[in-house]
């Protein structure tokens, strides 16, 4: 088992780990290939500490971080209801296939169940 929080961006520690974990994800050929931009390293924390509706979830092993879900609260109008949308969701090459994916889904649907959404959705 990895240790799963809940991020919290004012903690310089998780906001280090999700600026690691997208940069990897950003650099593998799933992501584009390509590491993020020193623009994007340099403002995401401070553009999405504004977002009120984003969450941010975040594996561990140990003091290393390994993976990631950052979503974003939407909206159904057929259920008019919240839902939540998976807009990144990555685990580092070394720890894929170790089930660090299943504990970050496992968190994304307790988030969904605490804000009442009626579906969860994946960009």
């Amino acid at each position: 088992m990895y240790d799963v929080v809940t991020a919290d961006l004012d903690n310089p520690e998780h906001a280090s780990a999700v600026l690691t974990v997208l940069n990897a994800y950003a650099s593998d050929p799933m992501g584009g290939g390509e590491p993020l931009s020193a623009y994007t390293q340099k403002n995401l924390i401070a553009s999405l500490k504004k977002r009120s509706n984003m969450y941010t979830i975040l594996a561990f092993s140990g003091q290393e971080p390994i993976g990631i879900a950052l979503c974003f609260e939407g909206f159904s109008t057929f259920a008019c209801k919240p839902l939540l949308n998976i807009h990144d969701f990555a685990v580092v090459p070394a720890y894929r296939g170790q089930g660090v994916g299943t504990q970050l889904l496992a968190r994304v649907k307790q988030l969904a169940r605490n804000l009442g959404c009626c579906k969860i959705t994946l960009e």
